[in-house]
């Protein structure tokens, strides 16, 4: 005959134990409900830039897809709450590109008609001394649904640099917006 200090142990490695596969099985993300839109464009970085200036490498007139995206999701404007980065990163198209003349970065998406009127999506300051072919960005909590909303948006990646170019680097931006619904 089992006693009830037994039994309500029975049940509680029961409850611990159901507890313990729900949470192994979860596959949070960390992030809200929603879905990733996708975006990649490549840009150049020219040999012999100074380290004294600001660049700004703008990537106009880029589709959104935002009214496809919302079709294959099937959602409207309305269901979307917000629309934030959720990675970011610059890379070397080969694999050699070594990035460590970066000092800063900031990713600003804004609309061709109004370039003063941008939103900061991602940054990274300071870059590390040594950080390879890929810099990955740090994505901002901005919600820029009313840029990526419209049929078309501008892209400007602002760097500062610690030295001069020292070669032409063939660069890529990987982009993921996070559509929450």
């Amino acid at each position: 005959m089992i006693n009830p200090i037994q039994k309500s142990l029975f049940q509680l490695c029961c409850l611990l134990f159901a507890g313990l596969l729900t949470l192994s099985c979860n596959k949070d993300n960390g992030l809200p409900p929603g879905f990733p839109v996708l975006y990649r464009q490549d840009f150049i970085i020219p040999v012999g830039l100074s380290e004294f200036q600001v660049h700004h490498f703008q990537l106009q007139n880029i589709s959104t897809r935002y009214l496809q995206e919302l079709t294959d999701h099937s959602k409207t404007d309305a269901d979307i709450l917000g629309f934030t980065t959720s990675k970011a990163s610059l890379t070397g198209i080969y694999g050699d590109s070594d990035l460590d003349f970066i000092d800063q970065v900031s990713l600003r998406v804004y609309d061709e008609a109004d370039p003063n009127d941008y939103i900061e999506i991602a940054y990274r300051y300071p870059v590390p001394f040594e950080p390879g072919n890929t810099l990955p960005l740090i994505p901002s909590l901005a919600d820029s649904k009313r840029m990526f909303s419209k049929s078309r948006i501008s892209i400007d990646i602002v760097i500062w640099l610690r030295k001069i170019t020292p070669v032409e680097n063939e660069m890529r931006l990987d982009l993921e917006m996070w559509a929450q619904i």
